[in-house]
Parts: C-alpha cells; structure tokens; sequence
C-alpha cells in the first residue's frame, strides 16, 4: 500500500502521474491488480495498492512500489507499506477481540 498526503495544488499532477504509471504496469510480472484511492473527505489523501501473486512476498516491498513511493516524494508525505491479504497468514480472532 502506498499513500500519499500532498497539498491541494498539488493533487492533479499526483494523480496524472499515478494514472500515467498505471497504464505501463501491464508488463510486471507477478502484478494481478492496481487500485487508486481517494480519501473520502480529504482530496489530498491517495493511495495505490499493488497486488502481487510472488512467493514468497517481500518484506521490502517491490521494486515498483519502492519507485512509485520515491517519485511520489515530491508531491508530499508518502508511507510504503506491505499488506498480506488473508489466508497467507495465521489469523487468531479470538486473541485479537479479547
């Protein structure tokens, strides 16, 4: 997951170029899906996440990810995390609500 919290003149060219990187990630390997994202309530809040079929998954990151996050830098505050969808991990909900 990649966020971004940039400033209001600065949200159009955020998105054109996370739309425009989008559009040549057809071509990575492993890459199922991209979703974008808007805050609701909060313009200036986007994210991206990048779903992978690797394994194992990084810990890291990808290379594409940790590029976007770099070039993203520049419009604002960006945090790179990375997710696990569910059943590639052990779940305990009994633990987690007690």
């Amino acid at each position: 997951m990649i966020r971004l919290r940039t400033v209001p003149g600065r949200i159009g060219p955020a998105t054109d170029l996370l739309l425009d990187l989008t559009k040549g990630m057809a071509a990575e390997q492993g890459l199922v899906r991209v979703n974008l994202y808007q805050r609701a309530g909060l313009r200036t809040d986007l994210a991206m996440s990048l779903v992978w079929n690797t394994d194992p998954p990084s810990h890291k990151g990808t290379r594409t990810g940790l590029s976007i996050s770099e070039l993203l830098k520049t419009f604002g505050v960006v945090e790179h995390s990375v997710w696990l969808e569910g059943g590639n991990f052990p779940i305990f909900l009994p633990e987690l609500i007690s």
